[in-house]
C-alpha cells in the first residue's frame, strides 16, 4: 500500500487529544460487539495506537488469541508498550498483504481506518482469504461529514483557509467512505456474501476547542497536508470551533457505520 510512516509525536498527540474524544467512543461500542463472538483467533488490522486493541484485550474471552497489526513499525512499537497489551501479539503488516495462512482467523476487526486507504478492495480480498469458515469481519467507517458536526466545522475552516486547494484528509479521507452501497459493492467484489450495516451515534465530548484542534491538526494525517503551508492552522481551527461550540467544553455528536461481513 505504500503507507508512509508517521512521526512518534503524532502518536502521542493522537493518544492525548484525538483518541479520547473521537476514537474511544466508537472503540468501546465495537469492543462490546466483538466480545459477543467466541470463534477465534482474533486479528485487528490498521491498529494504529491501539485504541480498539485495548478494548479487545478487555472484552474478548480470556482464551482467545489476539494479534494486532499495523503497516507502520513505529505505530506498532508505540502501541505495543501501552498498558493492557500483555495478551496481545503485535506485528507489522500491510493490510493488503497479510503474513498469515489462508483460513486462520475467526474474527477480524478494524476501527475507522479503511476509509483512508487507496485500495480497499485489495484489503477486503486479503481479509477474506485469512478468514475461517463462519468467521466475521467487523469494521467501522465514519458517517457522512454532515452527521459529524465537529469534523464538518473543522473542514469548513480548512475550506475557508485555502479555497482553491483545501486540505481534504477529513472530508475525503476520514469521511469519504460513508456510503453503505459503495461499501457493499466492494465487499461483494471481494467475495463476501453477507453484510449487516448498523449506524452508531455516540456523544462527542472534549475539554476545549484547542484540544480538539490539536488532535485533528497534529494527531492525524491531516498534519501531512498542513505541513508548512498553513502554520496557523491549529489556531484557525480553534477559533472556528469556539465560534460554533463555545469556549468551554465541546459537546456534540458523531456518527459511524459498523459493518459485520461474512463470506
Amino acid at each position: 500500500m505504500g503507507l508512509s510512516a508517521a512521526p512518534a509525536s503524532m502518536f502521542s498527540t493522537r493518544d492525548r487529544y484525538f483518541a479520547p474524544c473521537v476514537l474511544a467512543p466508537f472503540a468501546e461500542d465495537m469492543a462490546r460487539r466483538l466480545g459477543r463472538l467466541s470463534n477465534g483467533p482474533a486479528l485487528e488490522i490498521l491498529s494504529s495506537t491501539g485504541t480498539l486493541t485495548q478494548g479487545m484485550a478487555s472484552s474478548l474471552s480470556a482464551g482467545m488469541t489476539i494479534i494486532a497489526t499495523d503497516p507502520d513499525p513505529a505505530a506498532v512499537a508505540h502501541a505495543s508498550g501501552k498498558p493492557g497489551m500483555g495478551r496481545v501479539t503485535w506485528q507489522t503488516a500491510e493490510p493488503s498483504a497479510l503474513p498469515f495462512r489462508d483460513a486462520t482467523f475467526g474474527v477480524i476487526s478494524c476501527l475507522l481506518a479503511l476509509s483512508t486507504l487507496p485500495n480497499r478492495l485489495a484489503v477486503f480480498q486479503e481479509v477474506r482469504r485469512v478468514m475461517k469458515p463462519g468467521a466475521r469481519f467487523l469494521f467501522s467507517v465514519f458517517g457522512n461529514i454532515r452527521q459529524n458536526p465537529v469534523a464538518d466545522c473543522i473542514q469548513a475552516a480548512l475550506d475557508a483557509m485555502a479555497p482553491e486547494q483545501p486540505p481534504s484528509f477529513i472530508s475525503h479521507g476520514m469521511h469519504g467512505y460513508a456510503n453503505c452501497e459503495t461499501i457493499d459493492d466492494d465487499l461483494t467484489a471481494a467475495g463476501f456474501t453477507d453484510a449487516i450495516y448498523t449506524t452508531v451515534d455516540v456523544p462527542f465530548v472534549a475539554a476545549s476547542a484547542s484540544e480538539v484542534a490539536t488532535g485533528y491538526c497534529l494527531g492525524t494525517k491531516l498534519h501531512q497536508e498542513i505541513g508548512r503551508r498553513f502554520p496557523d492552522c491549529t489556531d484557525i481551527v480553534t477559533q472556528a470551533l469556539e465560534k460554533q461550540f463555545g469556549t468551554g467544553t465541546i459537546r456534540s455528536t458523531m456518527r459511524a457505520h459498523v459493518v459485520t461481513a461474512a463470506g
